[in-house]
């Protein structure tokens, strides 16, 4: 056989193992994983939908998701979810999805639901968000087999928000980034947002926040359904004096928050 032969031969036997590698070749880093979440307005206070089917989750491409069309009743998905159909929430706020055939960033959207509201003590709908396309959101990396947990709450919403208005969009990167400067600017210290919170605990004080703000003078007024808030549309409104006022009122506090 020709020297150029045997060369050949020898380089289409060395690129047929990076190939096989390429696809996966038993690697399990492009395997999928069961995403389990939980919606929480607070530790302890869950959203739920009656078996609705309140939950969509899109694949994230280009920093964008295929996000709700929340302008009309009932909201219509405006892109190809990953399952078949939005999944509901149980009484517990908790959601399970399979996503062991999809690898990447999802965006979680709530599109309805009810809750305990913490500062009235009443049954209260989710306030209706038309300018994220959901009423909370929150971002969740999914890949290398086993399970990926994730918590939907108000934080989480202003930081895929937060996210979104980045120059890379609804990458988990950019997604993580503003999950810290969420939690720096609501004062949560060492804790994440994308844990569920504890009753009692820093993370929980700022979820109660929210709810009084969504209940009561001055945001009920200034700010209706917290669109500003939970849109992080701090010009708009006076959002940052109204949460402090709320905050300090439902928690017994004299706490100051600068927003940015």
């Amino acid at each position: 056989m020709p020297r150029h032969f045997r060369r050949a031969g020898l380089g289409a036997a060395l690129v047929l193992p990076l190939l096989l590698a390429a696809c996966g070749g038993g690697s399990s880093q492009y395997d999928g994983s069961i995403l389990n979440g939980q919606v929480l307005m607070s530790a302890g206070n869950p959203v739920t939908d009656g078996g609705n089917g309140n939950v969509c989750v899109y694949a994230v491409a280009a920093g964008q998701g295929n996000p709700l069309n929340t302008t009309v009743v009932p909201p219509a998905n405006t892109g190809t979810l990953l399952t078949t159909s939005c999944v509901p929430t149980d009484a517990n706020g908790n959601f399970t999805i399979d996503l062991t055939s999809f690898y990447g960033p999802v965006l979680i959207q709530v599109a309805a639901g009810s809750y305990t509201n913490a500062a009235t003590g009443k049954t209260t709908l989710l306030p209706n968000l038309s300018s994220t396309n959901a009423s909370l959101q929150a971002v969740a990396d999914i890949g290398g087999g086993g399970t990926v947990n994730a918590v939907v709450t108000p934080l989480t919403t202003i930081a895929t928000v937060k996210a979104a208005a980045m120059s890379g969009g609804l990458s988990a990167a950019d997604y993580a980034a503003a999950s810290a400067s969420v939690a720096s600017q609501f004062q949560l210290g060492s804790l994440t947002i994308n844990t569920a919170p504890v009753a009692g605990d820093a993370y929980d004080m700022a979820l109660a926040g929210v709810q009084e703000y969504l209940a009561n003078a001055p945001g009920a007024i200034d700010d209706p359904n917290a669109n500003n808030l939970l849109t992080w549309n701090l010009s708009a409104s006076t959002v940052q004096a109204d949460y402090t006022t709320a905050y300090d009122a439902i928690n017994h506090s004299s706490a100051s928050f600068t927003f940015n």
